[in-house]
């Protein structure tokens, strides 16, 4: 039995899913969603200074995400090139 989560995109998330060429947004929209049955596949790095939050590599774009373990969710809040990801 697999208990998988819920995926919840924040505002700026989606606007910037949405802003993506749709050959990237595909590969981005399908990681996001392997992320509900396993949030911590290969390739996923916890982010310093936040508390539950991770990183995933999808080519060049980065998704970032926080686990949020009481609601079994994962909120995603940033997608975006590798040189912006982590600027506020």
């Amino acid at each position: 039995m697999t208990l998988s989560f819920t995926i919840y995109l924040s505002r700026r998330a989606s606007r910037e899913l949405g802003r993506l060429p749709r050959e990237i947004k595909e590969s981005v929209s399908s990681r996001i969603e392997a992320l509900a049955d396993n949030p911590f596949p290969s390739g996923v790095v916890k982010l310093r200074g936040l508390k539950d939050a991770y990183r995933v590599r999808v080519g060049r774009y980065r998704i970032l995400f926080r686990v949020v373990w009481e609601e079994r969710g994962i909120v995603v809040f940033r997608i975006a090139p590798r040189g912006r990801a982590y600027k506020p």
